[in-house]
């Protein structure tokens, strides 16, 4: 390949060529969507009725985060001084105010753990009231003093100006952020393998609605105030359309359908026609009704379709757990049963039916003494009396053992395990017992029994045969203490054989690393087991060599997990930031391996950073390890990691905030730690 051209390839792919790009197409649609709206006819050029520029910058921040409001204050730059034709100055000022609104909003949004797809009822209303009524009040107030100040305006227009220009950022934010939100999650999920395609049948109405709404929608708002149309009140006529595309589609239903009918309605305004210039004594009245008339559609289509959303999502849920409920209790290879507190049986699994012999409608309803527990078991125990007290104090015999006996007189025994349930009042309603056929180990203690006498003799022959292995084991001890030192190091393996035996070391300051490979364990079930061998071989051979590459210590693999450590067993002062980039190789090479092999892998990872014990205990399979909080912590940040992510401590993001860029994720709980502050690796800072 021609290095030049490669140079290119790698450039084009980089996170720097992503980001301009990105600043390049926000700062570009910012200014096309400002002119197009400032060029309807009929609309003041400094307060238009809906400003498509707000929406569009905040929705830019939401999706791409803070930094590329360069993007928006380019847009707004070049809008201002090449359209509005004012100094450079204004135009910055104008930057600035645009800017500041849009990182209130982002700012704001976040604070209530906004999420851009618009799923759930509280993201619809952060939207509204954050989004849209709060933060708009910021460039209102701010552009319209400049006006005043530059002298564009008079000062006695402050407050039409300031009120129109917050209702047209206010529908802009409304309309065009929910727009660009859901237009940019179809596009970044349209090649996803789990992407359903529409069927023939979706297409047809979604045509169907497309035309109704255009139509209607054209008829209502572009007839004219002398029409035969203009006297009747048709301005919502085109309203079961959108709920109808609320309800069919969805989000993006909502979103577009709204986004349809206001653009003909803008359209109608400002050729003249529509119901709202019959109706409105002038223009500004016109504008009020027609703003009014968006915001009720646009908020209201985006709550109904959120609404509908979480109510399938929840039905959904429900109808999965009652699924898994009923797969497992009536699948489960345990005896499952309910009693009342009177001691009959209200539930009776179908392993149950089999293990005992009944039917379930021979069985419901029956008291469990004297069907499936004898009165008394053969040692003489009143087995009645003991599910009495059972039933009397649920919660000391959360498990018990006894004979049970089957519908053809069988004896068998029964391990249970008890979990009190209660009504809604929380009083005792009866019992749940899940058991477990314990028959076999119950005769097999018999056995053992019989048996320790034979054993006991089979011993001492034993002793008299391993006493002449002794010298041969002498001839193996020099060939094992060889094989010790390609273990362990040498200095612990010479403590070892002087007869230490516990070896630790404390390192007060080092970072530890716990990666799992997600998936690997679904592939399993997959490939036999030399190919998965050698894949996790080939995966943990490129982690050594990146271990090697950055100077790290190796700890150990479990399964397929991997642990390394930094700053041990020779101390260094960057070992955080040897870890991060570790992590961020291993992060790179799963990816690679993934399309090398055509395999959906991604790796979690956990690093924490704080002292640790490093050393060699037991007696048996040698192997140098670490101990301490700061081990255990790290491996919880891998388990309650998210795939393909780094979390780190906020111990590990305080060493490493000034050279890495995190993602917060807040207080998580983590077991055995409670809530903690954590952080997600995102990549180095440019320097």
């Amino acid at each position: 390949m021609n290095p030049n051209k490669n140079k290119l390839w790698r450039f084009s792919k980089s996170l720097k060529w992503q980001y301009l790009a990105k600043i390049a197409v926000i700062a570009l649609a910012y200014a096309l969507s400002a002119k197009i709206a400032s060029s309807i006819p009929g609309v003041n050029k400094f307060a238009t009725c809906v400003w498509p520029p707000a929406g569009i910058a905040q929705a830019a921040l939401l999706l791409f985060g803070w930094r590329v409001w360069p993007g928006i204050a380019l847009g707004v730059f070049f809008y201002d001084t090449i359209n509005l034709n004012v100094s450079w100055s204004i135009g910055l000022v104008s930057a600035f105010c645009a800017c500041l609104q849009a990182f209130c909003a982002f700012i704001l949004m976040h604070q209530f753990k906004f999420r851009p797809s618009l799923e759930r009822l509280i993201d619809v209303l952060n939207l509204v009231f954050c989004g849209a009524l709060i933060a708009t009040q910021i460039n209102c107030s701010l552009g319209t003093l400049r006006l005043c100040l530059t002298g564009l305006v008079q000062w006695s227009e402050y407050w039409i100006i300031r009120w129109n220009w917050y209702l047209g950022d206010t529908l802009g934010v409304l309309i065009f952020t929910p727009l660009v939100l859901i237009t940019y999650q179809k596009i970044t999920t349209y090649n996803l393998p789990n992407t359903r395609r529409k069927t023939l049948a979706s297409r047809i109405w979604r045509g169907i609605c497309l035309v109704l709404l255009v139509t209607v929608s054209w008829l209502v708002y572009n007839s004219k105030s002398d029409s035969n149309l203009s006297g009747y009140p048709l301005e919502y006529l085109p309203f079961p359309l959108v709920i109808w595309a609320t309800i069919q589609f969805g989000q993006r239903g909502a979103v577009l359908a709204s986004f349809i009918v206001s653009s003909i309605a803008i359209w109608g305004g400002s050729q003249g026609g529509g119901p709202f210039i019959a109706k409105a004594e002038n223009i500004n009245q016109a504008i009020l009704f027609l703003q009014a008339f968006m915001s009720v559609i646009v908020v209201t289509s985006l709550l109904l379709a959120t609404t509908v959303a979480e109510r399938a999502s929840a039905e959904e849920s429900l109808r999965e757990s009652e699924i898994k409920y009923r797969e497992l209790v009536e699948n489960a290879n345990s005896v499952i049963l309910k009693i009342d507190t009177e001691g009959n049986i209200t539930f009776f699994n179908e392993f149950a039916q089999k293990f005992f012999g009944y039917k379930e409608e021979e069985i419901l309803g029956k008291h469990a003494v004297g069907t499936i527990i004898p009165e008394t078991d053969t040692a003489g125990n009143n087995l009645k009396s003991l599910l009495s007290n059972i039933l009397s104090n649920p919660e000391e015999y959360t498990t018990n053992e006894n004979e049970s006996i089957q519908r053809n007189g069988s004896r068998v025994w029964v391990s249970w395990a008890n979990k009190p349930l209660f009504d809604a009042a929380g009083k005792f309603a009866g019992l749940l017992a899940i058991g477990t056929d314990i028959t076999a180990r119950r005769q097999a203690e018999i056995a053992l029994y019989k048996l320790n006498e034979e054993l006991e003799f089979r011993v001492k022959e034993r002793t008299n045969a391993l006493n002449d292995t002794l010298s041969a084991l002498r001839v193996q001890q020099e060939q094992s203490e060889r094989l010790l030192l390609n273990i362990l190091p040498e200095e612990i393996a010479n403590r070892l054989k002087l007869g230490d035996s516990t070896i630790a070391d404390t390192f007060a300051d080092v970072t530890v690393l716990f990666a799992d490979i997600v998936g690997f364990t679904q592939l399993s079930a997959r490939v036999s087991p030399t190919e998965l061998v050698a894949l996790l071989n080939e995966i943990f051979s490129t982690f050594d060599n990146l271990a090697e590459r950055h100077g790290l210590e190796k700890i150990k693999t479990i399964g397929d997990a991997y642990m390394v450590v930094g700053g041990l067993p020779i101390t260094r002062p960057d070992h955080a930031e040897a870890i991060a980039e570790m992590a961020l190789d291993m992060q790179q090479a799963i990816i690679e391996f993934s399309n090398s092999h055509n395999q959906d892998f991604s790796i979690r990872i956990g690093i924490n950073s704080g002292p640790v014990v490093a050393g060699v205990i037991g007696i048996k399979k040698f192997i140098y390890d670490l101990w301490g909080d700061t081990v255990n912590t790290a491996s919880r940040m891998e388990s309650h990691g998210k795939p393909g992510c780094i979390q780190v401590t906020a111990t590990t993001y305080q060493q490493l905030q000034d050279k890495y860029f995190f993602e917060s994720r807040g207080a998580i709980e983590v077991k055995g730690k409670g809530k903690m502050i954590t952080y997600l690796l995102q990549c180095r800072k440019w320097l």
